[in-house]
């Protein structure tokens, strides 16, 4: 059986203390933190330039490493901006989805609603 792993959750509206920021460095770069946290830890990220550095050091110790063990795997991020990028590409997109689905759902209120008005005045049947 897997062990359940914590995380500590950061809010994210609230700007959250560097330590604890960087100390998810590592769950960040192997895609284990939860999206809500995931999200805050970019939106920080962005913002703090110490932040960022920390994380392109861990983030280029983590590929040599991953590289050396694996001689050569494509799939690694070329640089920290890929991966902050990817993060906020989804945000956008869950983002637009939603709105499309609010959009869609009035549409189909809308068309009901003059549906069932032209039947009580009688314009269909």
């Amino acid at each position: 059986m897997k062990k359940q792993r914590f995380h500590k959750k950061i809010k994210p509206d609230f700007p959250s203390d560097c330590r604890e920021i960087q100390k998810l460095n590592g769950e960040f770069i192997c895609g284990e933190l939860p999206y809500k946290t995931e999200l805050a830890f970019v939106k920080h990220v962005r913002k703090c330039s110490s932040c960022m550095e920390e994380l392109k050091a861990y983030f280029m110790f983590y590929t040599t490493v991953r590289y050396l063990n694996e001689y050569g795997d494509s799939n690694i991020p070329q640089t920290v901006d890929v991966l902050l990028k990817r993060i906020e590409d989804e945000e956008y997109s869950r983002k637009v989805s939603r709105r499309n689905w609010i959009i869609a759902f009035l549409a189909l209120f809308g068309g009901l609603g003059i549906l069932g008005s032209l039947l009580l005045r009688g314009a269909l049947f």
